[in-house]
């Protein structure tokens, strides 16, 4: 732990103090996942898609939790336009502002050795987010200095206000700690998901600008991570942090109270969607590998002439769109009855019959199947 005299805010802390007891197995669990993940075998296409759709989920997540009033359908629909207006509203201006600084993130590499974070990167990845938007007293790119009044961060309902360093020297030399801090073998040897997550916790307690610290915050964290070859987390932890609000506000607020003598709240916290995030992202790979899997399998079983073309093509539909369906849906339902619409509802029963009897697919309630994608284990 590193304490700063600061001029005229009192001691500052730098801490890396968490209770093992608590955090070891899960610190344990989580690099356990994130090497399992990055063991998975999965097409650079599929990569493409599953990273685009975190992004956008990523950008909706880090914007809601400041308050950008705008659905995650709205996000998408201004991320797919290409089309700027000369003049837009706040909110639109935000999530454009966010591709932006995606853009940067998805640049940032992974490195031989540990990624040495910069007061400049730092900067101008909150140039990038407030650009072109009116905040009140805000500089993009630029620290506070208050010289009336007092920046207050939480509510009383997530566990108390706190007020952050105020004045500019306070604040310029904090960063220059907190960079020295972030890059130094202490923190560094604390492994990669503590060093981000404390990164992210640290430069929030700073709160160095007037507005853009909590998406500064999060894409700090998400560049060290990313920096440190952990896949997919990067671009879930702001959405993990929005569906959890009250936990998130709650674990800072727990954190600041403790004033540098133990971080094990928000850390505990930060890792819990760490380890979510991995096993999410676990489950949608080992889905798609069985899916090519059973493909491979359909084709093998028709080329043998053990399921006829159209069950095979009523299995390719389900792996395409896996649904439930009833018999009747196969011969009332599209795209199903397109597969039916020559055939009686009895060469149905027994098509649907065959298959269950192969494993393809279960009952799944009363006269409903599903497709049984683990019906090729050993």
């Amino acid at each position: 732990m590193r304490k700063y005299m600061t001029c005229k805010s009192g001691p500052f802390y730098f801490s890396e103090r968490y209770n093992e007891e608590i955090l070891s197995l899960p610190l344990l669990v989580a690099t356990m996942l994130n090497q399992t993940v990055a063991d998975l075998p999965i097409l650079p296409r599929k990569v493409s898609q599953l990273e685009t759709e975190l992004i956008r989920q990523s950008i909706f997540g880090t914007a809601a939790i400041e308050g950008n009033p705008l659905s995650q359908e709205d996000v998408v629909g201004i991320i797919e336009n290409d089309q700027v207006a000369d003049v837009m509203p706040k909110s639109e201006m935000e999530i454009r502002n966010l591709v932006k600084a995606y853009e940067l993130l998805s640049n940032i590499k992974p490195t031989g050795g540990p990624f040495i974070l910069e007061e400049s990167l730092i900067t101008e990845l909150h140039r990038i987010v407030t650009a072109g938007i009116r905040y009140d007293f805000n500089e993009p790119g630029r620290y506070r200095n208050e010289t009336v009044g007092y920046t207050e961060v939480g509510d009383k309902a997530h566990g108390g206000v706190y007020r952050p360093p105020r004045i500019l020297k306070d604040i310029k030399d904090l960063m220059g700690e907190y960079v020295e801090w972030v890059n130094s073998e202490e923190l560094i040897s604390k492994g990669p998901f503590v060093r981000a997550i404390l990164a992210h916790y640290h430069f929030a307690l700073i709160h160095p600008f007037f507005d853009g610290n909590g998406r500064t915050a999060r894409l700090i964290e998400a560049i060290l991570l990313q920096a440190a070859n952990v896949r997919y987390v990067p671009k879930m932890l702001s959405n993990y942090y929005y569906r959890n609000i009250d936990g998130y506000y709650s674990a800072f607020s727990q954190t600041i109270k403790l004033k540098g003598k133990d971080v094990t709240p928000f850390l505990r916290f930060a890792v819990e969607g760490v380890t979510e995030s991995l096993l999410d992202i676990k489950d949608r790979i080992t889905d798609l590998i069985k899916k090519l899997v059973f493909r491979e399998h359909l084709a093998q079983l028709k080329a043998q002439r053990e399921i006829t073309v159209r069950q095979f093509d009523l299995l390719s539909l389900l792996l395409d769109d896996i649904r439930v369906f009833s018999l009747n849906d196969l011969m009332e339902e599209r795209p199903f009855s397109l597969l039916y619409r020559k055939v009686t509802k009895q060469t149905a029963r027994r098509d649907v019959k065959g298959l269950l009897e192969l494993g393809l697919i279960v009952k799944a309630g009363e006269s409903r199947y599903s497709l049984n994608l683990d019906g090729l284990k050993a």
